[in-house]
Formats: C-alpha cells, sequence, structure tokens
C-alpha cells in the first residue's frame, strides 16, 4: 500500500508539476515581419499572460487586473512599446503601438510602421520589457521575410543586438512562402 501511494504521489507531481516548472523561465517572442503584401514591418510581441499579470500588478499596483481592465491591458501594451525599439541604419523607426489581445495562456503587443523606403544594412532592436523586473527574463526577437528566419536573443546584460543585411537581401518569393 505505502508503495502504490509513493507511485500515485509521484506521477502527480510529474503531472502537475511539470507544467510549472516549465514556466519559471521569463520569456517573451517578438516576430517582426516584413510583410510586402501590407506595406508594413509588423512587430507582435507575445507574453506569458502570467507574466504580464505580474508585471502589471508591480507597475499599477495591487488592483491592477489584465483579464478585466482594458486600461490595464492598454498601460502594459504602452509599456512594452517603451521597452522596444528598432534602429535603421543609425536611424530611429518610430513604430505605431496598435494595442494588445488576450489569446489563452498569452497577452499580444502589436506595433507596425510603413516598410523603409532605406536600403538595409543594419536593424538593431533594443527589447529589454520585463527586465527591470525579472533580470532573469528573456527576449526573444525573430526577423521574418528577408531571407531566412533569423533570430537574437536579447538578455539583461545584452538588451540591444543588430541584424545585418547583405546587398544582395530581397524580400522572400512568393515560392518560399
Amino acid at each position: 500500500m505505502m508503495r502504490q501511494t509513493f507511485w500515485l504521489l509521484l506521477t502527480a507531481l510529474l503531472c502537475f508539476g511539470a507544467p510549472l516548472q516549465a514556466h519559471q523561465m521569463k520569456t517573451a517572442i517578438t516576430k517582426l515581419l516584413f510583410n510586402d503584401r501590407s506595406g508594413q514591418l509588423e512587430v507582435m510581441h507575445r507574453f506569458y499572460l502570467h507574466d504580464a499579470e505580474h508585471a502589471v500588478k508591480h507597475l499599477q499596483g495591487k488592483a491592477a487586473d489584465i483579464h478585466q481592465q482594458e486600461a490595464a491591458r492598454a498601460q502594459f501594451a504602452a509599456y512594452v512599446a517603451t521597452h522596444f525599439s528598432l534602429t535603421l541604419n543609425g536611424e530611429p523607426l518610430q513604430l505605431k503601438l496598435l494595442g494588445s489581445e488576450l489569446d489563452g495562456r498569452h497577452i499580444w503587443v502589436y506595433q507596425e510602421i510603413a516598410l523603409p523606403k532605406a536600403e538595409l544594412n543594419t536593424l538593431s532592436v533594443r527589447h529589454d520589457s520585463l527586465m527591470n523586473i525579472w533580470p532573469a527574463q528573456i527576449n526573444v526577437v525573430n526577423l521574418e521575410g528577408r531571407g531566412p528566419v533569423r533570430t537574437l536573443k536579447l538578455s539583461k546584460q545584452e538588451p540591444q543586438q543588430s541584424f545585418s543585411f547583405s546587398a544582395v537581401t530581397k524580400p522572400d518569393s512568393p515560392a518560399q512562402h
């Protein structure tokens, strides 16, 4: 009986404890999409809702509720927008904040800007959202729509990095989608 109870407890811990352990790492993912069809450079930030809830309470006070209060979501989106920036060939890009939405276990924050007319040489990304709250926060940035998908991994120690483009980088052809 004791052995059976032990295995039952171990199984329960593995089933219920694994999802809790899986989210201990603080990570957000951002997609930069050069969308030739829309003529926009689209920026889509995805944060775990759990992390955003804690951040909102830290930033706005314990009464803030990202689930029930549109103002709390808007304030979180504005926070993300102030902690994310793009610089093209040394010139800052002025991204427009479109808003946010809840999606299951995530909150999405959207920004965009018209596709730059300048030649792509270097696109610098600064993304230090939540790093002032959690020093271990990692913000992954994926770039799509200009050659193969490329990724930057930003941390508190290195919150800004750059993508470099060769002179021959062209938009993806329709056959590659």
